[in-house]
């Protein structure tokens, strides 16, 4: 399994944490491939750790739908399902679009000022960063939308399935042209809310997330096949 070669000590009181979090970012950013195997006696000794915080933590992220524990085979970084990953970009566009018409009537200034802030540096990120930098940059411009909502179960569920998108979206930065898409449709969404007009802003957000959904259809996670 090809994890980092250096050991990372973790404190006792937050080893599953700490481990729960580290290997859901190498799934999100690809350190770990789809398919990959998981050995939770390297994954520990990698950690030093027991193995009872690597499994916990591998049960957590089972629950999220990032690994599949297989009775009698192993532990598994999931696929990318591209019909499973539509059914997430339905659910984003349905969440996000509640999220403006709970917004657009208190939204302030400084508030679409702070998305136009997130917005810029978004831009930077596809500009000077990495994929994974410009992921993360657009999860906080969409996050900061959901939480001007007032409802933290929206904000919630919201970033569980963007946990799920990221995967895909950490492939769809890498081309330029994607990036300056996205920064377009985030520009339209800001313009739409400064002019009070819900469906217009509902129109470009599903815009932003359908030109993600159609480019992961064109293009296919190439994971190989033949393993769980």
């Amino acid at each position: 399994m090809p994890i980092p070669p250096q050991t990372q000590i973790l404190p006792r009181t937050t080893a599953k944490e700490r481990v729960y979090q580290t290997l859901r970012q190498w799934i999100i950013n690809g350190t770990l491939q789809p398919r990959e195997r998981l050995n939770d006696v390297e994954l520990a000794r990698y950690f030093s750790v027991s193995r009872t915080p690597v499994r916990e933590a591998l049960q957590l992220l089972s629950e999220k739908k990032l690994v599949q524990i297989v009775p009698s085979s192993g532990t598994y970084v999931a696929p990318i399902d591209d019909q499973d990953m539509a059914h997430v970009y339905q659910l984003l566009v349905a969440l996000q679009s509640l999220a403006l018409e709970l917004c657009i009537r208190t939204i302030t200034p400084e508030q679409l000022e702070r998305l136009e802030e997130l917005n810029e540096h978004f831009s930077r990120c596809c500009a000077a960063g990495t994929p994974e930098q410009a992921s993360e940059a657009d999860y906080q411009f969409h996050q900061y939308l959901c939480g001007l909502s007032g409802n933290p179960y929206l904000l919630s569920f919201s970033e569980q399935l963007e946990l799920q998108a990221c995967r895909n979206e950490n492939r769809f930065f890498q081309e330029d042209a994607q990036s300056a898409q996205s920064y377009q449709n985030h520009r339209s969404i800001l313009e739409a809310l400064r002019a009070g007009d819900l469906e217009g802003a509902k129109a470009e957000l599903k815009k932003n997330w359908d030109v993600s959904l159609r480019w992961m259809l064109d293009n296919p996670s190439k994971a190989e096949d033949g393993r769980p």
